[in-house]
């Protein structure tokens, strides 16, 4: 895409069916020196402001872009007969931010299921996402977390432990 930016190997983490490769995407600082201070460090930093606005672009709306750019690499790899091992492109630590993000809405949540006994339903979120949601409150002694829906809307319901989500109404109309 033309962007400013260096890449580079972020780790080597366990994945569920193999190895997961973590490739990062930094914006690059100008000219590469550190900041001295004066009008050229404002400019500098001016400049980096700009650039990781413009890497914002490969992470996209709710991460979908990155998702789609891991989905791109591993697609590749896997042609190249590296079985077993995935790759995760992350831009700017966004995964991370996301995490601690996530984390932090599972837990209010859970204070929230608890503090007034309902439910609460949140927004659809990829796979990935719902599993950080469920691991963060498994071991909550309170509450429960359930996946419900399908494809696109498929979400986390965060619930009182010991109750069940209620069946959607079966439709009774016959279309045939």
């Amino acid at each position: 895409l033309g962007l400013p930016a260096r890449l580079s190997f972020g780790g080597v983490e366990p994945a569920r069916d193999g190895r997961q490769v973590i490739i990062e995407i930094h914006a690059l600082d100008g000219n590469g020196a550190g900041d001295g201070g004066g009008r050229a460090a404002g400019r500098r930093r001016s400049r980096r402001a700009h650039e990781d606005d413009d890497l914002a672009i490969l992470i996209g709306k709710h991460g979908a872009t990155l998702e789609a750019l891991s989905a791109v690499t591993n697609a590749f790899m896997q042609k190249a007969e590296l079985r077993g091992v995935f790759f995760a492109v992350d831009v700017e630590g966004y995964r991370a931010r996301r995490e601690a993000a996530l984390r932090a809405i599972a837990q209010r949540c859970a204070h929230k299921v608890v503090d007034e006994g309902v439910a609460v339903e949140l927004e659809p979120m990829p796979a990935a996402e719902r599993r950080i949601v469920h691991l963060e409150l498994a071991s909550h002694p309170d509450v429960a977390t359930e996946s419900t829906g399908s494809g696109r809307d498929r979400r986390v319901v965060i619930m009182p432990r010991g109750s069940r989500l209620e069946p959607p109404p079966e439709d009774d109309e016959d279309f045939t």
